[in-house]
This record gives C-alpha cells, structure tokens and sequence, in this order.
C-alpha cells in the first residue's frame, strides 16, 4: 500500500489521495495562541509572502479539505497517557484544535474541530481558532475508490 503522506522536507506534506499540499506545521503551534479568522488571513498572506515550500498560493482550506486529514482513531502516547490523535502524525499538532476554512456566511466563518470531528459557525473576529494553509485542487471523488462506485450501483 503506497504511503498517503509524504513529508517534502521543506515544511510541506503532500497527500497522495487527494493531490493536495499541506502546511506541516500551524499558527497555533508557531503563534502559541488561537486567531481570528481574519488573522488567519493575515497569516496566510505571509506564508505566501515567504513562499513557503516555493510557493506563493496557499489558502485556508474549504470545507471538505480539512475533513480529509480527519483520522477516526489513531492513539498517541504522552507523558505516560494514550491519547486519541485525529490527524495523521506526520503533521505538526500540539493544542488548538479548531481550524479555520474559508467557507463564510456574513461575519461567521466555518471551523473544523479536530478533537471532535465536529464543524461550527464561529464570528470571524473570535480568537476561536487555527490555520493549517493548503494548496492546489481537488475534487472529492478523489478520495472514492473507483471500483466501489461500480460495486454500489450493481447491488
């Protein structure tokens, strides 16, 4: 089975699923503090400014990005206890666990919780969350085995 993360040694992680490519780390754990969805903004400008990886076109992640990293069970162990990680390990994670997308609807932005797989409406100007940027496109039926489609059909 071919490996889906692949670590770029330039602070990047690209998936072979789904053609994108990921910010290793997060503002949370470079910052040490949640940020606003604006933040978030700023804070992509600069990665794009120090063209980070090479590049100088990455974005919040929409909606379903984001899901794609969610892991349902990978365990951890810290300081003696197993913890449940939801995200493969080959990326940077240490607290924050909200990250922000670029879905919005007035002045609530969609944010994508880690610890609980669960997606709420934050205010834009809330302190409430993180950025792990992202780059490149894709589409989900990416991520869809194209045998199961046929296998789904003829049941």
């Amino acid at each position: 089975m071919a490996t889906r993360f692949i670590d770029n040694e330039n602070k990047t992680i690209s998936d072979s699923l789904t053609g994108l490519m990921w910010q290793e780390s997060y503002a949370y754990f470079e910052t040490g503090s949640n940020i606003s969805w604006y933040d978030a903004q700023e804070y992509i400008e600069k990665l794009n400014q120090h063209m980070l990886g090479g590049y100088s076109d990455w974005r919040l992640p929409g909606r379903l990005e984001i899901q794609s990293l969610y892991e349902i069970a990978l365990p951890f162990k810290s300081r003696g206890k197993t913890f449940i990680l939801h995200i493969n390990p080959i990326f940077e994670f240490s607290y924050g666990s909200c990250f922000w997308t670029s879905k919005t609807r007035f002045s609530a932005a969609l944010g994508f919780e880690f610890d609980v797989g669960d997606m709420h409406w934050y205010p834009k100007a809330s302190q409430t969350g993180t950025v792990r940027a992202v780059r490149n496109d894709w589409t989900p039926q990416q991520m869809i085995e194209p045998g199961w489609t046929n296998e789904a059909f003829r049941a």
